[in-house]
């Protein structure tokens, strides 16, 4: 558990785009992966789909709006990688139940994992690092 923490504290993007892209790529698996489940049991359903899809643009406003608050009013940078993490893990989790449920066996450990960063990030006991990260290196 020590070790998640840690991980979680630690944790910084390669440059301000992945802080956008790595979220948009696992809503985009998540997506496909919740797709291809309800095909493959034949259970599509277009309210289902819509309502997922509304929670998709719902975390993409929170990412826009995060990095609008980010540059509007010099927040560290931190806020807006707390946001990514967060969507993150969670279309992480989802990734891996709709994968259980296409049959595809998930390791244990991972699951656990993602749930027990999910849970230290709702119940807030993620603690700030003890050094300040290094900027970022914006891509030309």
């Amino acid at each position: 558990m020590d070790e998640l923490k840690e991980l979680i504290t630690q944790f910084h993007f390669a440059n301000g785009y992945w802080v956008i892209i790595i979220p948009l790529i696992l809503m985009g698996i998540d997506i496909l992966t919740g797709v291809t489940n309800a095909w493959v049991k034949k259970e599509i359903k277009t309210s289902i789909l819509r309502a997922g899809l509304g929670k998709k643009m719902g975390e993409i406003v929170i990412l826009v709006l995060g990095e609008v608050f980010l540059f509007g009013m010099q927040l560290p940078e931190g806020f807006i990688d707390a946001i990514s993490i967060y969507i993150i893990v969670m279309e992480l989790l989802s990734i891996c139940e709709n994968l259980t449920r296409l049959g595809v066996p998930v390791p244990k450990f991972v699951k656990r994992a993602l749930a027990v960063a999910q849970e230290n990030i709702d119940e807030n006991k993620i603690e700030e690092p003890k050094e300040k990260p290094k900027k970022r290196k914006e891509e030309k």
